[in-house]
């Protein structure tokens, strides 16, 4: 018998309360959202793409951005709306982003590269090109390595097992993917205390 494993899907609306718990108070991005809202010399309108709960978007709209959260999860989109009203958030499949949200000045991707398959990292990739203004800054997060990572995607929460499908990636490889979807690469960028083996790069589009 095969056992009943949830997905990602249903991992993110299971736990989007706990995870608004734990990050609407942590400032631990804080420092590199502020780089990237220095990077624009006017107000900038920004993607927030795979926003979760909304944590980074209300640090980025503090920031003086506009700000624009999509996520697959309903529940944490639900908890991003109540806690953001001056953002827009949609629930939306990373995979389908179409230009009905308009352009963006910028693009901010913090959690969702751990969940795309090294085959699919064109497609995202692609999809952020399609939705940045020419010279506009992507800034991405994930987490250094290579494949699936099968400590980090299988979890227990409350009886239930999830698979989280969390992927590693080396850091070539991003950039492979970014440059031949017309970004150039600008910079790594550091936090004084690193977390593990997260990498923060930034790349602006061609």
């Amino acid at each position: 018998m095969i056992e009943d494993i949830k997905g990602i899907k249903e991992y993110c609306d299971a736990t989007a309360n706990e995870w608004a718990e734990k990050w609407y108070g942590n400032e631990t991005m804080l420092p590199l959202l502020q780089k990237f809202v220095d990077l624009y010399a006017v107000r900038p309108r920004i993607l927030d793409a795979g926003c979760g709960a909304g944590y980074e978007s209300m640090r980025l709209f503090n920031l003086g951005a506009d700000v624009v959260g999509v996520d697959i999860s309903e529940e944490s989109i639900k908890i991003a709306r109540s806690r953001n009203p001056k953002c827009l958030f949609e629930v939306m499949d990373c995979k389908k982003w179409d230009r009905d949200l308009g352009l963006f000045d910028g693009i901010v991707s913090l959690a969702l590269l751990i969940h795309i398959e090294a085959c699919d990292l064109q497609e995202i990739f692609r999809n952020y090109r399609k939705n940045i203004n020419s010279s506009g800054f992507l800034f991405v997060a994930f987490v250094d390595g290579d494949g699936f990572d099968e400590k980090r995607s299988y979890i227990e929460v409350d009886g239930v097992k999830y698979n989280r499908a969390t992927y590693l990636h080396p850091v070539k490889r991003i950039i492979e993917n970014a440059i031949s979807s017309a970004f150039e690469y600008y910079d790594e960028w550091y936090l004084t205390e690193p977390i593990g083996q997260w990498k923060f790069l930034v790349f602006r589009a061609l």
